[in-house]
């Protein structure tokens, strides 16, 4: 939107887009397509379709991991392929890292 010659972006509300987080994440965890334990995640590999998603699926988790779990936001994340154990990303030290692309 364009108001006086300057773009206006409206803040998103962050209570709407954690309202959606948790029930992505739930509906995620009800199909079978994630696996959710202390620190790690287990999920299908196919689900992070490029580099950028990854991140953003790492970082949503991680946003559920510290609302729902109470991690701290510094806390470690761990995500593995959940049909090989493999080591896929991480989020350590709030710096999410994707080990596929």
């Amino acid at each position: 939107m364009i108001y006086a010659n300057k773009k206006v972006v409206s803040k998103s509300n962050l209570a709407q887009q954690t309202a959606q987080i948790i029930s992505n994440i739930k509906e995620w965890e009800s199909k079978n397509l994630i696996r959710l334990e202390a620190d790690t995640v287990f999920l299908y590999p196919q689900l992070w379709k490029d580099k950028i998603s990854a991140l953003n699926w790492i970082n949503c988790l991680h946003h559920y991991y510290c609302i729902k779990k109470q991690m701290k936001a510094s806390g470690s994340l761990y995500f593995k392929n959940i049909e090989t154990d493999e080591l896929i990303g991480s989020m350590l030290n709030k710096k999410p890292k994707v080990l596929l692309f």
